[in-house]
């Protein structure tokens, strides 16, 4: 029975394979039938608003110029304080005020430059994940274990891998819904130790966002036409730092606590969330549209 049903799996990803046209930089399709670019799974669930990032950025910002919650940040703090005051005494030829607003546009950069920094390099995370798990649906040579800031996230996904999953179905699978316009790429689908049929999304970030249980259902619902019965979507988010920032209601301010992996099983209904995904198609269409046109309209 679960032969059969690995079978109808996979025949279904092929399937949608056929068509869909997936462009070479992974993130563009095109229908087959009549060349129609097919929307996004992760761009369209992406649009839900995310309330911790302008905290985050103003963060960031005032941690570069010289202000931060945690104490071993002080000298840090002294030394940008002491610039300022330098800059503010150099009055003559103006500047120590030039100087003074080129530090602050560094500043507002900084939360973008602090998204672009981080310990594990989130891409050749994926890269060897899509690896491992193609291998082990092959039953081929598994891949080393990275010996660089790799290592301590794959050790944690194989220590729950091998407690949790029994068997891996798809790996990096390209999964469509013509009819729907939209496409995407779905991670892995894996049955469980406890017999369920999940749909897994990996990510290498530092917190679960709510929006990656739209782009599981988004996912999942590609498969509802072919009557393949996922009973579950489970995200796996994986360290891409030592220590991470939680923010002490208590104290009010942010502490650092150590980085492990975390696995979420989506618990909202997935007709809820499948709903709400489909209802962000046009939204997300229109965006576009109007990104490419909305000018030309004014």
């Amino acid at each position: 029975m679960k032969q059969e049903l690995i079978k109808k799996i996979q025949n279904a990803a092929v399937d949608m394979m056929s068509k869909v046209v997936f462009e070479e930089d992974g993130h563009t399709y095109k229908r087959v039938s009549d060349g129609v670019w097919l929307q996004g799974v992760s761009e369209v669930s992406s649009i839900i608003p995310k309330d911790w990032l302008s905290a985050w950025g103003a963060k960031e910002a005032v941690k570069f110029l010289g202000y931060s919650d945690y104490e071993e940040d002080t000298e840090r703090a002294k030394e940008i304080f002491e610039k300022i005051q330098l800059l503010g005494n150099i009055r003559e030829d103006g500047e120590g005020i030039k100087s003074y607003i080129a530090l602050l546009k560094e500043a507002k950069g900084a939360s973008f430059r602090k998204s672009k920094e981080a310990l594990v390099d989130g891409k050749k995370g994926h890269d060897w994940l899509e690896t491992y798990c193609k291998t082990k649906i092959r039953g081929t040579e598994l891949p080393k274990v990275p010996t660089d800031a790799l290592k301590r996230p794959i050790e944690q996904f194989i220590d729950w891998e091998k407690g949790n999953v029994a068997q891996w179905v798809l790996s990096e699978a390209r999964v469509a819904y013509p009819e729907k316009e939209y496409a995407g790429t779905m991670d892995g689908m894996a049955i469980m130790k406890d017999g369920k049929l999940a749909v897994i999304d990996f990510k290498f970030a530092s917190h679960i966002s709510e929006d990656y249980y739209l782009q599981t259902a988004g996912y999942q619902h590609c498969f509802d036409p072919y009557e393949i019965p996922i009973d579950q979507r489970i995200i796996v988010r994986l360290p891409k730092t030592l220590e991470i920032d939680e923010w002490d209601k208590k104290e009010r301010k942010y502490k650092k606590i150590e980085n492990k992996i975390e696995v979420k099983i989506v618990d909202t209904p997935y007709t809820f969330d499948r709903d709400t995904f489909l209802h962000m198609l046009p939204v997300k269409k229109w965006i576009n549209y109007m990104k490419k046109n909305g000018s030309k309209n004014s």
